[in-house]
C-alpha cells in the first residue's frame, strides 16, 4: 500500500489477480444498478449531465478490471476513472444547488475541492494512498446522494 498503485493487486502475471479485477468489475456492476434511481431523483438538465459523467466514470471502473495493470489501456482507463469521478462530484454538487438542495450541493462541492486539492497539492507516499483518499471522498458523495434519496421519499 505504501508503494505503487492499488491496481498492482490485479496486475497481469500476478497469481490470483482475478480476485482484485473481478472485485472491480462487480463493484462497477453494482454501481450501475444505482443509476436508475438517480434518474428518478434529478430533475434538471445539469443533473442528468452529471449522471452521464458519473455513468462514464463507473464504466471506466469496470474497464480497470477488464484491462488490468500491465495491459496497454489500463493507465488511460484508470486515470479517466479518477478524473471523471472527481468531476462528477463538482457537477452533482452544482446540480443539487440548482435543484434547491444548496446545503448538500455545497457538501459535494467541498468533496470536489478536497479531491482535486488533495490530488494536486499533497505529495502522497504512494499512488495507492492517493487512490484510497479519493475513494473515501467518492463514497462520501454517494452517501450524501443516498441520504437525499431516502429523505425525499414519502
Amino acid at each position: 500500500m505504501f508503494k505503487n498503485a492499488l491496481s498492482d493487486l490485479g496486475r497481469v502475471g500476478l497469481e490470483n489477480n482475478y480476485v482484485f479485477n473481478t472485485g472491480l468489475i462487480l463493484a462497477a456492476l453494482v454501481a450501475l444498478t444505482y443509476i436508475p434511481s438517480l434518474l428518478d431523483f434529478f430533475k434538471s438538465r445539469i443533473g442528468f449531465m452529471s449522471l452521464g459523467i458519473f455513468l462514464i466514470a463507473i464504466l471506466h471502473l469496470l474497464l480497470i478490471g477488464v484491462f488490468p495493470e500491465g495491459t496497454k489501456p489500463h493507465g488511460f482507463v484508470s486515470y479517466e476513472f479518477f478524473a471523471l469521478m472527481t468531476i462528477s462530484l463538482l457537477f452533482i454538487g452544482i446540480s443539487l444547488i440548482a435543484e434547491g438542495m444548496s446545503k448538500y450541493g455545497a457538501s459535494l462541492l467541498l468533496l470536489f475541492i478536497l479531491s482535486l486539492g488533495g490530488s494536486l497539492l499533497i505529495k502522497w507516499p504512494s499512488i495507492a494512498l492517493l487512490e484510497l483518499y479519493n475513494i473515501v471522498l467518492y463514497n462520501a458523495g454517494v452517501a450524501v446522494l443516498t441520504y437525499l434519496q431516502h429523505k425525499k421519499q414519502p
